[in-house]
């Protein structure tokens, strides 16, 4: 199926996934009306998280003294608070991610057949594995509000308000505008994915870049190449400047997401309750996976494109064109994606070392809890 999915097709579905985000910007033509629209829903949407953002932080005061209500609502806040966290980053960013969104849809359009080939090929080898992550995000918050069917608990978070929430409609308008911050949680996961969206474009255009080096025969095409490629990694550099800000809060959520997790997947909980946090652990672990891959891929390609000029006939070109080409192959600095002091490069490798520090804190608290059991 998505053998027949094209690039547009692709940037089409980032954008519908991360829409309660309201993340993507519109384009720089859009009308003024339709401008206000898009900041009355996206202020609505922000506040509506914080709804449920307060409920839940009195929840945690309230419940200090509980250990599993304590660390259920601290998950589930954390879950929440990365909505506002998102939703001001990318107002700030906004300019920003206009400009490289359609710098990206232009050259979807415009490639020639060779860089939609390129396009293409991308697609086909992670469309399934996103749209599934993305199909995964959405179950994920909606397995919360389902959830409640299972257990005695009325709301789908264990949230305390200072009014009575027993009668109607009260108690049905708590339930939907809960179940809605749910889905907002899933759309701001996929927020990674709409940053390893901007990753896996640039890494195809150096791609592109490395094929067109590959077959230029003179001076005048290597230099052409050479504008390109630095042109493209400003671009590169942009991305990254803006997708580390997304990682930073991706980590941060997730670390501690995963802890208080693990003490409820270790307790004794009913297995409905367990279900809920499997799946909020395994997401939250997803979520920093999905910037990962791209992160690394974009580190490897952006490192090897000024190589790829060894790998053309060299040896058949005249004196001058070789020593040019001795030029072109001075080591150039990969585009890496890193927070100073916290990341020094985010890539694989990283995120191996991410999981195997949640995996020993993991261990750690099962000690502890198993300590005090006895």
């Amino acid at each position: 199926m998505f053998r027949n999915v094209t690039p547009e097709k692709a940037i089409a579905f980032v954008e519908s996934i991360v829409a309660l985000s309201h993340c993507w910007p519109l384009s720089s033509t859009a009308t003024k009306s339709r401008i206000f629209r898009y900041k009355v829903l996206r202020s609505v949407l922000f506040l509506n998280s914080l709804l449920l953002l307060f409920p839940l932080s009195y929840a945690i005061y309230v419940h200090r003294e509980d250990p599993v209500t304590f660390c259920k609502a601290v998950s589930l806040a954390l879950a929440v608070v990365q909505i506002p966290l998102h939703s001001s980053f990318c107002i700030n960013q906004y300019d920003r991610y206009q400009r490289l969104i359609e710098e990206m849809k232009s050259c979807c359009e415009k490639g020639n057949l060779h860089e939609r080939r390129v396009f293409q090929q991308y697609v086909n080898k992670y469309g399934m594995y996103y749209a599934a992550s993305a199909a995964w995000f959405y179950w994920t918050g909606s397995t919360v509000p389902i959830g409640t069917i299972f257990i005695s608990d009325p709301f789908p978070t264990p949230a305390e308000y200072p009014f009575p929430v027993d009668s109607e409609p009260i108690r049905s308008i708590i339930f939907l505008q809960q179940s809605l911050v749910g889905l907002q949680c899933s759309s701001a996961m996929c927020i990674n994915i709409f940053c390893a969206l901007l990753m896996l474009f640039t890494a195809a255009r150096f791609e592109i870049l490395m094929n067109e080096i590959r077959t230029v025969n003179n001076v005048a095409s290597f230099v052409k190449c050479v504008k390109k490629y630095y042109a493209l990694k400003r671009y590169a550099k942009e991305v990254t400047n803006t997708a580390r800000y997304t990682t930073l809060i991706t980590l941060s959520i997730s670390g501690i997401e995963s802890v208080f997790a693990g003490i409820i997947l270790i307790g004794r909980q009913p297995f409905a309750v367990k279900l809920q946090f499997i799946s909020v652990c395994s997401t939250v672990l997803l979520g920093v996976f999905m910037c990962a891959w791209p992160a690394d891929n974009l580190i490897h390609v952006s490192e090897d494109t000024m190589r790829a000029v060894y790998e053309s006939k060299w040896y058949d070109q005249p004196l001058k064109i070789q020593k040019f080409i001795l030029l072109m192959m001075i080591p150039q600095s990969p585009v890496v994606l890193r927070i100073r002091c916290i990341i020094p490069a985010f890539s694989l490798n990283y995120y191996c070392s991410f999981i195997t520090n949640v995996m020993s804190m993991f261990t750690a608290l099962r000690v502890v809890m198993y300590q005090d059991e006895d």
